[in-house]
């Protein structure tokens, strides 16, 4: 029983690891699955099709996400937005010094 405990943490230790960790920075308020984010600092993940952005009070937005990849590495970090509802709703983020992109469903 002990082992079989012991067996199904290591695997959700694995699986948090497992999820891709980065830095953004919004420079402008953005809505993403009918939430509003604040101009400012986020940590994303994406683990399988589950994107998370985690702002620096603990504020979290959850929402369908991919991770594509692009022929190169991207130059800047960059945000794909669409005009929604008198806002901008947030439809992409290209990472920085990678060739991967984040879309959100």
């Amino acid at each position: 029983m002990l082992k079989n405990l012991l067996f199904a943490f290591a695997l959700c230790g694995l699986a948090i690891a497992s999820a891709k960790t980065y830095t953004v920075t919004l420079s402008e308020p953005y809505t993403l699955a009918g939430k509003e984010l604040q101009p400012g600092d986020y940590h994303l993940s994406v683990d399988g099709s589950q994107a998370v952005l985690k702002d620096s009070q603990g504020h979290v937005v959850a929402a369908h996400g991919t991770v594509t990849q692009a022929t190169t590495k991207h130059e800047y970090t960059a945000v794909e937005s669409r005009s929604a509802n008198g806002g901008s709703e947030l439809r992409a983020i290209e990472l920085r010094g990678t060739n991967e992109t984040v879309k959100f469903n």
